[in-house]
């Protein structure tokens, strides 16, 4: 039951932070860090990927490799969140370094909590 919870927050969280990327990517703006090229293209496409990501996290064919996925992919947007902290950059209200910090180092949580997810497949 729990590990339902788990994967249906998980999903929750996904589809919100999709649908934002989608809807309001200036939002986004400010933790792309400047090396990295197509600001907006990237914030629309880390937006679909996270919408893509529920569907496959709810299909229970789809969901093991789909946490592992998950798991990759919130490394692969770390940069962007040290971006933030390193240069106390203020994110969604946030603006004590502290918090910034741990919103960064948060991303630890969601990376086991994704790939941990794997474990909810009947392979």
């Amino acid at each position: 039951m729990i590990n339902q919870l788990k994967l249906y927050v998980m999903a929750m969280i996904l589809l919100i932070a999709g649908v934002v990327h989608l809807i309001r990517p200036e939002s986004f703006l400010i933790a792309m860090p400047p090396y990295i090229p197509w600001h907006i293209p990237i914030i629309y496409i880390t937006g679909v990927i996270e919408l893509v990501f529920v569907a496959l996290l709810i299909s229970e064919r789809h969901r093991y490799r789909a946490s592992k996925l998950l798991a990759l992919y919130f490394i692969a947007i770390w940069p962007a969140h040290f971006h933030v902290s390193i240069n106390n950059i203020p994110m969604f209200g946030i603006d004590n370094p502290l918090l910034l910090w741990g919103r960064t180092l948060f991303q630890l949580v969601f990376i086991y909590w994704a790939y941990s997810l794997r474990k909810l497949s009947k392979l």
